[in-house]
């Protein structure tokens, strides 16, 4: 804006400020009263536009590449909400977000609970070699999970539930002792839970869903810069760009 000051007889000051608005320009009146030169002055600072201001964080941000696609948005009453999908993975999130030290902290509300796995009861299978079930609430076999098995002696056995009932191979001597439960992608790793591998029996133990598929946030930390946002999780760095920017 280029400002123009004249100072008429009598003490008049007109004060001018040339505004371009879109491709034109427009000469903008802003005062023709008797004052002071200073007080003119004042009121063309007033006048002048004020200093851009630094872009809020609020918005929506996203990455996607081969069969994942994620998203996080920041809610500008200082709430998130995050997604993940990739593979068979499913995780979400939400919480509250706050600036702190140039970063953005993230903490998870409610803090979610992790599913857990139990042992449970004991089933007849006469005349049947040992064998266990991983079972989910509705009482079907849970696939797909990894397990550890330890031995009297030796090596432990490390192999994944198959959808059914689990059994020793056939060439396998040694007595199972305790078995462990572990599904990596989604922090679950159940205590080391004592085995009678009787002939006869089938042992089942219980995954607890709880809070399944839903991620603590808690302390992770985020950066952005420009229109990324750069994600810190103990599991790596995930970068996501900005979409949108959210409306009031």
């Amino acid at each position: 804006m280029a400002d123009v000051q004249r100072e008429l007889t009598g003490g008049m000051v007109l004060a001018v400020a040339a505004v371009k608005i879109g491709r034109c320009s427009a000469a903008l009146i802003i005062a023709l009263w008797p004052m002071r030169p200073a007080v003119a002055q004042a009121a063309l600072a007033e006048s002048a536009p004020a200093q851009s201001v630094e872009m809020s964080p609020a918005g929506e941000y996203v990455h996607s590449e081969m069969e994942l696609v994620a998203g996080i948005r920041l809610n500008k009453d200082g709430t998130f909400e995050y997604g993940l999908t990739v593979g068979s993975l499913d995780e979400r999130a939400k919480g509250r977000w706050a600036l702190a030290g140039g970063h953005i902290e993230l903490t998870s509300d409610p803090r979610p609970i992790a599913p857990t796995i139990t042992a449970a009861r004991v089933d007849a299978a006469p005349g049947q070699p040992f064998a266990f079930r991983l079972l989910a609430p509705n009482g079907t076999d849970v696939p797909g999970v990894d397990f550890s098995i330890d031995f009297d002696i030796g090596d432990p056995l490390q192999d994944y539930t198959n959808g059914s009932a689990w059994r020793l191979p056939a060439d396998e001597t040694r007595t199972p002792r305790f078995v462990t439960f572990a599904m990596p992608t989604y922090h679950l790793r159940s205590p080391r839970m004592p085995l009678d591998a009787r002939a006869g029996t089938i042992a089942n133990f219980a995954l607890i869903p709880n809070d399944f598929g839903v991620a603590d946030l808690t302390g992770v930390v985020a950066e952005i810069a420009g229109d990324t946002l750069t994600l810190h999780r103990p599991e790596g760095t995930m970068r996501f760009r900005r979409s949108s920017v959210v409306r009031d």
